[in-house]
């Protein structure tokens, strides 16, 4: 089933029908012949092939950086994507330039990605400084160069570069524009878009439909497969707010991507320490196509998000279209790879009930690499507390054939004062809770070792002025 797509490519507006599985990657290399774009890893690792994607918010357009091998075109409607290509100014640009004079090029076929990433930066940010543009730059790989020339290049980049606070989407491409960093048709691009926002409604639903959402990982397994399917993709369905409160609790979209909720001026207000937490999930790219109906519904038993909402008591809310059922998050988890979801039915939304009195939040994790990496054990712990805990919600994952919620630990804490002692029983009533196998991520042994040991993380992490580092070394 192919769809109607309006977009811009570049400075160039591109109105097509077209399966809506196909990877931007090859509509920008097979069919618009813009090669720059290169095909790495084809798994959202390289980075090689990140684009732009701009999307308006009012008048300002936001853009993100992500891999296009995981992208489909269907996500690109009524939106601006810029290949390297798009990004070509009179000769080079000041990154360009320094990238060449640095040596941070060599065999070249990492060199547009980092473009296009550092283009993201100088887009989305007012902190013009190294550690922030090299965060941006993190899901980007070069295997010549060691990086050490590449970080050179961006800091000899920004140290002559005053980038002051941009107020208006004009005023930012003004001013990359007049140091040379963008091509001068970005000016124009708002009002180009506005015409095709106001169609911006491509599907309303399917029968027979695979619904996909966000699909970092599944088009790295189902990749092919997914174009002859009649795939349904929950951006072009589920619409409105991502973020919301209503009554005594928070609700996201199953088309919330991990970025959205980084930024969200509710999380960050609810669950400060989020934003920090989020890198581990994966790389900027990553997070942000990520979303939280993909990274549940792959049902891994050590996915991120599902840990983290399992720790938070959240609910899922699942629709046919006609109606829409909820149950608790630690119930969908039936057996592995295996939910309480009908064929016909999507997942809409979450909720999560909002923290009251003292409360916090932990997140750990344990993977091969500290960032972009899967884990080999994760776990989250949440608690409202006074004099004593008063609600606790302890979840974990590399340690079952489910993300597990670990409701006999969690009951534990009930009642219980922060202490040593109260540490050291709930490290033993998780450890009788687990049931961990040997694979390819560590034997049993070594992931029950992993989790006695996060546990005692997430309390000398919280709770430093009562628990020590002898507590937590034990």
């Amino acid at each position: 089933m192919n769809v109607h797509l309006k977009f811009i490519c570049n400075n160039e507006y591109v109105e097509t029908d077209i399966n809506p599985s196909v990877t931007v990657l090859d509509f920008l290399r097979l069919q618009k012949h813009l090669t720059g774009t290169k095909e790495g890893c084809r798994e959202g690792d390289c980075g090689a092939c990140t684009i732009l994607v701009g999307e308006m918010t009012g008048n300002f357009i936001r853009y993100k950086s992500v891999n296009s091998c995981l992208l489909p075109v269907s996500e690109i409607h009524g939106r601006h994507i810029v290949s390297i290509e798009g990004l070509n100014v009179k000769g080079m640009s000041p990154f360009q330039e320094t990238l060449v004079n640095e040596g941070g090029t060599q065999c070249g076929f990492c060199t547009p990605g980092f473009v296009v990433s550092f283009a993201s930066f100088l887009l989305s940010t007012d902190s013009f400084d190294t550690e922030t543009a090299l965060s941006f730059l993190g899901g980007n790989l070069c295997r010549c160069t060691g990086h050490n020339r590449i970080i050179s290049a961006v800091e000899k980049t920004l140290s002559g570069f005053n980038g002051g606070a941009a107020t208006s989407f004009s005023e930012r491409v003004g001013l990359l524009k007049n140091k040379n960093f963008l091509p001068a048709y970005f000016a124009d691009i708002p009002e180009r878009l506005k015409s095709i926002q106001r169609e911006h409604k491509i599907f309303e639903g399917a029968e027979n439909a695979v619904f996909v959402s966000g699909g970092t990982d599944l088009f790295v397994q189902q990749g092919d497969s997914l174009t002859e399917k009649n795939t349904v993709f929950l951006s072009g369905v589920l619409k409105g707010e991502k973020i919301w409160i209503e009554g005594d609790e928070l609700f996201l979209s199953a088309a919330a991507t991990v970025s959205d909720l980084e930024n969200s001026e509710i999380i960050n207000r609810i669950f400060p320490t989020f934003k920090d937490l989020s890198k581990l999930f994966g790389s900027l790219q990553i997070r942000n196509r990520a979303t939280l109906g993909g990274n549940i519904n792959n049902a891994s038993p050590i996915g991120d998000m599902s840990v983290f909402l399992l720790s938070l008591n959240a609910k899922v809310f699942l629709s046919n279209g006609k109606t829409i059922r909820s149950l608790y998050l630690k119930d969908y988890f039936k057996d592995y790879k295996t939910l309480d979801r009908n064929e016909d039915e999507f997942t809409q939304k979450f909720s999560i009930p909002l923290p009251r009195g003292g409360y916090k939040l932990s997140f750990e994790k344990v993977s091969k690499r500290t960032y972009l990496d899967i884990a080999s054990v994760n776990t989250s712990l949440y608690i409202e507390y006074d004099s004593v805990i008063t609600k606790a919600g302890l979840s974990a994952g590399g340690v079952s054939p489910v993300p597990l919620f670990l409701k006999e630990s969690s009951g534990f804490l009930i009642g219980k004062e922060i202490s040593s002692s109260t540490l050291v029983g709930l490290v033993e009533a998780a450890l009788g809770e687990i049931k961990p196998i040997s694979d390819v991520r560590g034997s049993a042994e070594y992931k029950t070792l992993l989790l006695g040991r996060l546990l005692r993380a997430h309390f000398l992490k919280l709770f430093p002025e009562v628990i020590k580092a002898e507590d937590a070394l034990c």
